[in-house]
């Protein structure tokens, strides 16, 4: 005898639902039903797509950090109103193709970007809130402080987006010194008869190799916990790394460990790195130096000059000439020089 009960009747019920559904759409009087991803999901799945999912197990320390508070300290593990907020912030920039990945978090010491995002949630929300503030209060004009607190609330959030990227462009003179000091230690050390796995696991135990010494880590890490050989470990690096210099590197060391003559094709990859760096400084010093005279001459003396005219000729008088002077010098000096030196780092490296 068949028990009838509540659930036994509703599955009844469903089947019948499912059979009279597909006799309609079978005589054409009801459409299927399709599900079509959302524009936000189709999107997503897109930028995702191509992502590895390569990353390194702990993220970049430098060797000796400061011992500083940091306002993780008031999160911990709660990011209490960030947490829906920043989660969702997070996944979106790390799947996405042109914004910062995990990998590039890592590399700038973030182990943990739902909590850096929850910061910068919170850097740009304090910063509309003072801004607003101080312009309904003091200026009494509450429409000029929200468009300020809009606009550096937004140029904060976009500065946070994209810190790990600026950061890693504005410090590639530094990863290269690395690469070519851990260069210079591995020839040395492999022409005296020390393994070229030797060698690695010598850089990756010295802090002072920076980036170098981090990526070389997730090597052995590979070897001794992953059980890779040391070419598939080689292998996973180069996929791993965003360095294009860390990629030549990876490809002379599959080279010298299939081939031999280690010690030789470490030597041209230095040899290559320092000639190239040379000749792109010397193509540059023409054009910094037309870009330092069209910059001040622009930037400074022409802006001065028409100011101080405007100022004269609006017979605003000794305090049009001191608003103009206070502009050049506090504002559009300082601008000027940052973007100059900005470029110039970013030219020669």
């Amino acid at each position: 005898m068949v028990e009838i009960s509540v659930e036994n009747i509703k599955k009844f019920f469903k089947k019948i639902s499912k059979r009279i559904d597909d006799f309609l759409i079978k005589i054409g009087l009801k459409r299927k039903r399709i599900r079509f991803r959302t524009a936000w999901e189709e999107y997503l799945r897109r930028m995702s797509s191509g992502e590895e999912a390569l990353t390194f197990y702990e993220p970049f320390i430098e060797d000796t950090p400061m011992d500083v508070r940091d306002i993780d300290d008031l999160f911990g593990d709660d990011l209490g109103i960030f947490e829906k907020y920043s989660k969702s912030l997070s996944y979106w920039i790390t799947h996405t193709s042109f914004l910062p990945s995990k990998r590039d978090f890592q590399y700038i010491g973030i182990s943990d970007e739902k909590k850096y995002f929850a910061k910068v949630l919170l850097a740009s929300l304090g910063t509309f809130i003072l801004l607003f503030l101080y312009g309904a209060i003091l200026n009494n004009n509450p429409i000029s402080g929200i468009l300020n607190g809009f606009i550096f609330a937004g140029g904060l959030m976009i500065a946070g987006i994209f810190y790990p990227k600026l950061k890693l462009i504005l410090f590639r003179g530094e990863i290269k010194i690395q690469i070519l000091f851990a260069l210079l230690y591995m020839v040395s050390v492999v022409r005296v008869g020390i393994s070229l796995q030797e060698a690695i696991e010598n850089v990756a135990k010295s802090p002072e190799y920076g980036i170098v010494s981090y990526e070389f880590k997730a090597i052995i890490h590979d070897v001794n916990v992953g059980g890779y050989n040391f070419v598939e470990a080689l292998e996973r690096a180069k996929m791993r790394t965003k360095i294009p210099l860390m990629e030549k590197l990876y490809d002379q060391l599959l080279v010298a460990f299939n081939k031999g003559n280690v010690s030789l094709l470490l030597e041209k990859l230095y040899e290559d790195i320092v000639r190239q760096s040379l000749a792109k400084i010397d193509s540059s010093k023409f054009m910094i130096s037309n870009l330092g005279n069209l910059v001040f001459g622009v930037g400074l003396i022409l802006p001065f000059a028409g100011m101080i005219q405007s100022a004269l000729g609006s017979q605003q008088g000794f305090p049009g000439i001191i608003d103009t002077v206070d502009l050049i010098l506090t504002k559009i000096g300082p601008i000027s020089t940052i973007i100059f030196t900005i470029f110039i780092k970013m030219k020669i490296e």
